[in-house]
């Protein structure tokens, strides 16, 4: 017998069985959450079991996620980019220099005939990485004075399974690089969090507290990264 329910923005597939315990399944294949549960486990047990996972199950989708992004990708003709949340359509043209352009709602990647995937990606990469920049010092600068506290040190880089992190001894926080893709209020949710982490190192309830002072409605946020 089979049933969905929607937890937390997420979609859950239940299967009552014949067995004796309950089980949690993400999907490798597709990302999916089933539940595996015995024939007479009422819905409300059902709930309770998956809002008391709930945190691993928004990682381990978040991961899947940017796997899933990474590895669908070949940089040729007609694939969707995405900038800021805002898909284009991407146009390789034969030029001398590598660049990047947006006219439209096309990404247009100038490069020589003898241009590799491996070296449209660095390009590509690359000017990700200058509209990173580009907006990291005023929403650092921004939330630094709000939430009182300072990164000593702010770093790009390129996780496959983190948004962002921080070194809360040496208050170091790296920002990834896949967040250019994502709608700019995620970057700021990311910076948030992290920079909340200074002051709170554990996702305890003081954490989340400040989390609803500073940003209330970073939980809706956040599922933009699921």
């Amino acid at each position: 017998m089979t049933k969905k329910i929607i937890i937390s923005n997420i979609e859950i597939e239940i299967n009552r069985k014949n067995i004796k315990n309950m089980y949690l399944k993400i999907s490798g294949h597709d990302g999916k959450v089933h539940i595996s549960a015995p024939l007479r486990t009422k819905d409300e047990a059902i709930i309770k079991f998956v809002e008391s996972k709930i945190h691993w199950i928004e990682k381990q989708k978040s991961k899947f996620e940017m796997s899933y992004i990474q590895n669908q990708i070949n940089y040729i003709d007609g694939e969707t980019h995405y900038v800021w949340g805002e898909p284009y359509v991407l146009k390789i043209i034969n030029g001398s220099k590598g660049r990047i352009d947006i006219i439209d709602n096309k990404l247009i990647l100038t490069t020589d005939n003898d241009n590799t995937t491996q070296m449209r990606e660095k390009i590509l990469m690359d000017w990700y990485r200058k509209q990173l920049k580009i907006k990291l010092p005023y929403l650092f600068d921004k939330w630094e004075s709000i939430i009182g506290v300072k990164a000593k040190a702010v770093t790009i880089r390129n996780m496959k399974s983190r948004w962002g992190s921080c070194n809360t001894r040496d208050k170091r926080i790296s920002i990834n690089l896949q967040l250019v893709k994502k709608p700019v209020i995620c970057l700021e949710y990311v910076i948030v969090h992290e920079l909340v982490h200074i002051l709170e190192s554990s996702h305890n309830a003081v954490f989340k507290k400040y989390m609803d002072e500073f940003l209330p409605n970073w939980r809706d946020i956040k599922r933009y990264l699921i």
